[in-house]
């Protein structure tokens, strides 16, 4: 599976810069599939950006236009770049001597090897640790949740996106348990894919259930989340949460704590499989893993700020949103890194709310699944294809951003320390990863008892770790996963830290076809706003005709 196939991003070609917006293109398809229970619009003001910004796309799209040409002379040329370092740079020989010799001779000195290993081992240690002086918050009162639901600042006043594809048979489950937390009114489905027309029958679900759908005719989750957040415009918070959560009863709405610089808030989340079962071993590993990350990220923010917010639910102050939109580069891919890349640059702490475990359904094997199973919306059915081809593709252009933030961004104040601490975490594990093909068989050759030694013990540190989290942070919150799977895990995770090194190199491979295409921003795609402006005047439309008609559907819709 190729990454630029998983989330296709539309290369739209040159026009005339003087073409007026046509009007209606998409917008009779939009009201024909959209379901709107409780028309939040009615009271809608008019967007005059909106139109600027579609003319400014429809001359930026001119101007980044690469013909089919161009694409693949950036590509070869790049392949040649890439080939002509792997020789002159790593090898080297019969010219001068390569890298990897410098390497080879650099790690002989057993006090530099020795040294560095320590230095490894020590910041790993501390990475690995430090999260666990912390625990989970207790588990939010039941009547506190009651009481929550009648506070105007909390669930009224915040908005659940649900962005989806081909989702027909999975997210009734998921609005059955958002219907216990939020209103019918207060939640959009949005549902896309590069279609005219719908891909299934998302939008009867919805009709059932008397929520808001809305259908994005472009296949991207993060423009489909971009309409959403102007169907949810008149709510100050957004909740955003993949097809497949299925949020607890006592969900609690923490809008309260968004104050001063925190604008985002992410949630813990725990791994199950169908049915909201345990699931296989697969599944089961998975879930210490989302565990263990979520405790790593209320660390983060507390003492700085978490890098991002897990993708599958996240929540934020709508306005912080809305400009991050604006900043956020356009990657379909890791779109929800760069969405806490940029909070972080626009000088929002993000924390972590750890009271409740948010289920959500995950890959059940790593490499191999009948083939008859199948997952709807945007999952994988196998970890190997979920992480290889799309969580881990940008973990080496990452660097770029990461060091570009570490040094130039300062907008947290104190609190950048910290979150500069863990931004260069992931710097540090994308090296060990690209360094693992030279550094560990050159280790087992020059020492290979003391090589041994190390990952051993570099095993044992990482399992102990997770027996400490398992028996006493996960004890507390009734969550401990079996022992059969916490044996499983270590060759879990080293199977996957394998797979990650693989997916680094892979994925410099395939950037030459990737950057080939120039992406823009959300905000910089003509074809994107237009849907917005569609929408809106559709909204706009549909808020006269209830005004004319006078129809209320209110009560018979209102569904809690």
């Amino acid at each position: 599976m190729d990454p630029l196939e998983v989330h296709p991003h539309i290369q739209i070609p040159p026009h005339s810069t003087n073409i007026q917006r046509p009007r209606n293109s998409v917008l009779s398809l939009l009201r024909r599939v959209s379901v709107f229970s409780h028309i939040s619009t009615l009271h809608r003001p008019r967007h005059p950006t909106l139109d600027k910004l579609f003319d400014d796309a429809k001359k930026l799209e001119a101007r980044i236009y690469r013909s089919v040409l161009y694409q693949k002379l950036f590509q070869h040329a790049t392949y040649a770049l890439l080939l002509a370092a792997l020789y002159f740079i790593l090898v080297g020989l019969p010219l001068w001597k390569g890298l990897v010799w410098w390497m080879y001779n650099f790690l002989a000195t057993k006090f530099i090897l020795t040294g560095g290993c320590v230095v490894f081992s020590g910041t790993a240690f501390l990475y690995a640790f430090a999260p666990l002086l912390i625990v989970f918050e207790k588990d939010p009162m039941k009547q506190d949740a009651e009481a929550v639901k009648s506070e105007p600042n909390s669930i009224q006043s915040c908005a659940l996106l649900i962005p989806c594809y081909k989702s027909e048979s999975l997210i009734g489950s998921t609005l059955e348990a958002a219907l216990k937390v939020f209103p019918a009114k207060n939640i959009f489905v949005i549902a896309n894919g590069n279609s005219p027309e719908p891909l299934d029958n998302t939008a009867d679900v919805c009709h059932k259930y008397h929520v808001n759908h809305i259908w994005c005719p472009i296949g991207s989750k993060i423009i489909a989340q971009f309409l959403g957040c102007y169907a949810a415009e008149n709510y100050p918070f957004t909740l955003l949460i993949d097809d497949d959560c299925i949020l607890p009863p006592e969900f609690p709405i923490v809008t309260d704590r968004m104050k001063g610089n925190i604008k985002c808030l992410g949630y813990t989340i725990k791994s199950v499989g169908q049915g909201r079962q345990p699931g296989t071993l697969c599944q089961q590993a998975q879930d210490i893993e989302y565990k263990l990350s979520g405790l790593q990220r209320a660390f983060a923010g507390k003492v700085g700020s978490a890098t991002f917010p897990h993708g599958a639910i996240a929540l934020w102050d709508r306005e912080l949103l809305m400009k991050t939109f604006h900043c956020h580069p356009g990657f379909s891919i890791s779109e929800d890194w760069f969405f806490g890349h940029v909070a972080r640059e626009l000088g929002s702490r993000i924390l972590m709310c750890t009271q409740v475990f948010v289920e959500t359904e995950t890959p059940p094997a790593i490499f191999w699944v009948d083939n008859n199973e199948s997952r709807g919306g945007f999952g994988e059915m196998t970890i190997y294809k979920q992480r290889f081809y799309r969580w881990n593709f940008f973990f080496v252009n990452g660097c770029y951003w990461n060091m570009k933030y570490i040094l130039w961004s300062w907008k947290l104040g104190w609190w950048e320390i910290g979150a500069k601490v863990f931004v260069w975490q992931e710097v540090y594990e994308t090296i060990i990863f690209l360094l693992t093909p030279f550094v560990l068989p050159i280790s087992l050759i020059i020492r290979p008892e003391f090589c041994a030694i190390l990952l051993a013990t570099t095993f044992g540190m990482y399992f102990i770790n997770v027996l400490i989290f398992n028996e006493v942070h996960l004890r507390k919150k009734n969550e401990r996963v079996s022992w059969v799977a916490i044996l499983y895990y270590m060759p879990y995770k080293i199977t996957l830290f394998l797979v990650n090194v693989a997916s680094c190199y892979y994925s410099i491979y395939k950037y030459a076809k990737y950057f080939a295409k120039r992406h823009p921003k959300v905000v910089h795609d003509a074809k994107v706003i237009q849907v917005i402006l569609d929408f809106v005047e559709l909204s706009e439309n549909e808020a006269g005709s209830i005004l004319r008609h006078g129809r209320d559907d209110g009560a018979k819709e209102q569904h809690t």
